[in-house]
């Protein structure tokens, strides 16, 4: 994993990047200490050699502590396409849109999310050409852009709270839209179009860099940030600044070979780049190429130096890379602490992940991910990855199964050491081709659910509730996303426990129950993209479709006012139960019986977090958990063990856990009282009563 010493820059340079552009303290034994970290202050203890971990599918084990420096992890078999498992109870889901994105491997985005605009690409039905929809997040109001040729090849906010939106075309050209509201109406500006040639071949290669926008304490909004981003073509990227360009023209499109200043060209790789990344300040650019190599170059747009290659080395052994993301707090960045200390690479579409240090260009962990080891179709994982902005929480998904991952990354920068302390697996109903995050927010959790939304301000305390009615919560994490599978847009929600507890005093803000869904009610509808005459409009409010009308009501919604966020459902309402259930409906659940050819009735439960969405089918109220007939208490409900790492399912002889020094596996007894993974702990359910 270590870079030979002959492959480090011969001199030290001055400016802002730890092992890039300023000295090791470390390795000259003078100069001053390291600066204190940013993230939590934990010491980071020896790693094992080996580790394998086999994802089970099961819900009530999520949290998976990685404890080693060469990890593979093992997909589970329940996160298989053709898998009929549950979704995990963990992950809500509202539709905001449907759309049939066909399923294969995104280079680029296929969505970008702000606080306010969501924007996805999309293609005409009448004559296939691509458009990019917009939605405001606070009305629901939607337009269209349009104008591209060829595909869209990526699209890219400048920051979470920016309003200015950039996109690339496969032929390469640029557009840069600042959207705003007027008279409920999105109105889109175009700030900056730079035209190719006409003659330029159609790329899907092509990606938009912008440079990381860090607000300050004394910056509220911040809306403008940065105006530099990097665009990459194929063997080569462009730095552009877009206040020069702008100052240097006012009419739109430009060709670019009438831009005479404002921008530079950087060339060194022989193949494709698939990633890169802009330091802070904007003078130094990453990039990561399908040759296999990373390289740093030293930029001044406004001078006349030629980019200078700072430093190169290979990560993965020559391997085409597809990943390249700094381990930087990008929502409050201490000033004493130097940027882009702690870097993950990835390789062979993000199969492989290493974490290094730049002060020393050692590799401090390696992850690999291995399809699941009982199937007989090989399917290699292809994993889309995205770090959060506190850089606490990398989340990825896999193209080729129905499951989202979320790993922990703890850093400890005095010590120099940063690795992935867990892992988290969440089964889904549709494989995630593209996704973006729109907030990482602390909240909290009631054993294994989600407490109501009412409760949500309360404190964090272990403690919970007062009095004799107390009940157990603990601080957890919520992870909000909006994904692209083959079918749909959806708002995911992700609520866990991870496996070191949120810090209370820490910047990450608390969830409160105002938040508890993005979009207003009349968004709760699906919109569908393409048909009838949306084909070609411009404007227009969200089409409420496939409205249900004979669908019984129960009383604990009738009570609802328009101003009450609707709950969200879980990816199991998505599946279709029996539809010959009776139901019988209580003030907190939901019951129903049926009996089965051999004379036993079976009784099922669904809870009020799951409600029926305007553009889902009637089956959504009738997702269902398995009860025992007989009373559900404390005892008979096994408690999930973190030290498990493979599914009862597998039904090995011995139980899995993992070996302190090796890869060897171990098995734990199969516990024959669980009925269904995911059953809620500590259920007393009150008895029905008819409506």
């Amino acid at each position: 994993g270590s870079v030979n010493e002959n492959q480090r820059p011969s001199n030290s340079y001055n400016g802002d990047l730890n092992g890039l552009l300023v000295p090791d303290p470390l390795g000259s034994g003078d100069g001053p200490a390291l600066a204190k970290p940013v993230h939590r202050s934990i010491s980071l203890g020896a790693l094992q050699e080996k580790q394998v971990i086999c994802l089970s599918g099961d819900d009530s084990s999520t949290c998976l502590v990685i404890s080693a420096k060469d990890v593979e992890i093992v997909a589970s078999s329940d996160s298989s396409i053709t898998s009929k498992a549950r979704g995990s109870n963990k992950v809500k889901i509202q539709p905001v849109a449907r759309y049939d994105w066909e399923q294969k491997y995104y280079y680029g985005n296929l969505i970008a999310v702000s606080n306010s605009y969501l924007a996805y690409a999309i293609r005409a039905a009448s004559n296939g050409s691509a458009m990019v929809r917009v939605l405001s997040v606070s009305t629901g109001e939607r337009t269209l852009l349009k104008g591209f040729t060829g595909g869209v090849a990526d699209l890219a906010f400048a920051h979470l709270n920016s309003n200015q939106l950039a996109c690339l075309d496969e032929a390469g050209n640029l557009f840069v839209w600042r959207l705003a509201m007027d008279k409920e109406k999105i109105q889109e500006e175009i700030l900056v179009n730079i035209k190719r040639p006409d003659n330029t071949p159609l790329n899907t290669f092509r990606r938009i860099i912008w440079c990381p926008f860090i607000p300050d304490d004394n910056e509220e909004s911040g809306e403008e940030g940065s105006q530099t981003l990097a665009l990459l073509h194929e063997d080569r990227a462009e730095v552009w600044d877009l206040d020069i360009i702008r100052t240097n023209n006012s009419s739109w499109p430009v060709e670019v070979p009438d831009i005479k200043e404002g921008f530079i060209v950087v060339k060194g790789h022989s193949t494709c780049l698939s990633e890169g990344a802009l330091s802070p300040d904007g003078t130094v650019l990453a990039t990561a190429s399908h040759d296999g190599f990373v390289k740093f170059w030293q930029i001044y747009i406004e001078g006349q130096d030629e980019p200078r290659c700072l430093h190169e080395w290979k990560p993965h052994d020559g391997r085409p890379l597809s990943c390249l993301l700094f381990c930087d707090n990008h929502k409050k960045q201490d000033p004493e602490v130097p940027f882009w200390r702690f870097l993950i690479t990835g390789a062979g579409q993000n199969r492989e992940l290493k974490m290094w240090c730049t002060v020393s260009w050692t590799c401090l962990q390696t992850v690999r991910f291995s399809p699941d080891i009982f199937s007989s179709v090989n399917i290699l994982p292809s994993l889309k990855v995205c770090l959060d902005l506190s850089a606490e929480y990398l989340i990825l998904s896999d193209v080729q199964r129905k499951v989202l991952y979320v790993m922990e990354l703890m850093q400890n920068q005095e010590e120099g050491k940063a690795y992935f302390s867990s892992i988290s697996e969440f089964l889904l109903t549709h494989p995630v081709l593209s996704f973006g995050i729109q907030a990482v927010s602390r909240c909290r959790l009631r054993h294994t659910e989600v407490l109501p939304a009412e409760e949500e301000n309360d404190s964090l305390s272990v403690e919970g509730a007062q009095g004799s009615g107390a009940v157990e919560s603990a601080a957890g994490v919520l992870i909000k996303l909006f994904c692209v599978h083959t079918k749909a847009l959806q708002d995911v929600q992700i609520r866990f426990q991870p496996l070191h507890s949120p810090d209370t005093s820490a910047s990450m803000p608390s969830h409160s129950s105002h938040e508890e869904f993005a979009f207003p009610d009349h968004m709760a509808d699906m919109s569908t993209e393409g048909l009838g005459s949306e084909k070609e409009s411009v404007h227009g409010s969200q089409p409420d479709l496939r409205r249900i009308a004979d669908l019984p009501v129960p009383a604990d919604f009738l009570s609802l006012s328009n101003d009450v966020k609707p709950k969200l459902m879980t990816p199991d309402a998505f599946m279709t139960p029996s539809t010959s259930l009776q139901q019988v409906i209580t003030d907190q659940h939901c019951y129903s019986d049926t009996r089965d050819g051999g004379g036993f009735w079976h009784f099922w439960t669904c809870f009020p977090a799951i409600a029926v969405s305007p553009g889902s089918s009637v089956s959504s109220l009738t997702a269902v958990t398995a009860m025992s007939s007989t009373s559900v208490t404390d005892a008979s409900l096994p408690r999930a063990s973190e030290d498990l790492t493979v599914s009862p399912k597998m039904q090995l002889d011995t139980s899995l856990t993992l070996s302190s020094s090796s890869s060897s596996l171990q098995t734990s007894p199969r516990s024959h009282s669980v009925l269904i993974p995911g059953l809620p702990d500590k259920l007393t359910p009150k008895a029905p009563v008819p409506v």
